[in-house]
């Protein structure tokens, strides 16, 4: 697998690693579907950090309502008690690793194509990571997309007493520092073309619309780790 293929992107909190031979229309649907996904959950439901379990139900509705068909989930919550030295990003490599090969080296290359650049870090930070009183909460998704189109996601939720300025995408956090539940959601789905063909075209122009206002999507360019097979 030549990792130099992949493209990155960034919809709102979900870092999406995208095959080459996804086709451009198929690329967009995912896109779209995503980012309008969780500007609807945080208009109908609030914020995904501190009302992550209902923030997550209405945004996996909304996927479904715009034609994507659930062919695997996964759930996970364990209590902070019970948590080792974790990073946030770990049961997500973890997960996704399980459902594609080689999955854990495409999102060590994109991570280090993402932290290449300040702004575009700062940015996805900006919908991930949210600094309180009393420390930090972390919202997180990650995905593969592949030509259909198909998507493995995994979402991470969790909040730490450690200040956002020290809490990474890999860093470590210290088990005495966590709080409250860590929530681990996995999902597979494939787009019926059919169901969202017809609404494409009003979705696209609102997201346009809506990357007017704050950029919300971004290409990062391609995945920069060598080729992997």
């Amino acid at each position: 697998m030549e990792t130099d293929d992949y493209s990155l992107w960034t919809a709102g909190g979900t870092l999406l690693l995208i095959a080459p031979q996804v086709p451009p229309a198929q690329r967009q649907a995912v896109l779209d579907s995503l980012l309008y996904a969780q500007l609807l959950a945080n208009k109908v439901v609030g914020s995904r950090f501190t009302l992550y379990p209902s923030w997550y139900a209405r945004y996996r509705q909304v996927l479904s309502e715009r034609g994507w068909i659930t062919t695997q989930s996964f759930y996970d919550t364990q209590s902070a008690n019970g948590c080792s030295l974790i990073a946030p990003i770990q049961p997500v490599r973890l997960w996704l690793d399980s459902q594609f090969p080689m999955a854990d080296n495409l999102i060590e290359y994109g991570l280090a194509t993402l932290k290449k650049t300040q702004n575009n870090l700062d940015n996805f930070r900006h919908f991930t990571f949210e600094g309180h009183e009393s420390g930090t909460r972390v919202a997180l998704e990650v995905g593969l997309v592949h030509p259909g189109p198909v998507i493995n996601l995994c979402s991470i939720a969790l909040q730490t007493s450690e200040q956002v300025a020290h809490v990474s995408i890999e860093g470590p956090l210290l088990a005495k520092a966590l709080q409250g539940d860590v929530v681990v959601k996995g999902l597979s789905a494939q787009l019926d073309n059919q169901q969202f063909e017809p609404q494409r075209g009003q979705l696209r122009a609102l997201i346009e619309r809506k990357q007017q206002e704050q950029c919300y999507l971004s290409n990062l360019g391609r995945v920069q780790g060598g080729n992997h097979e």
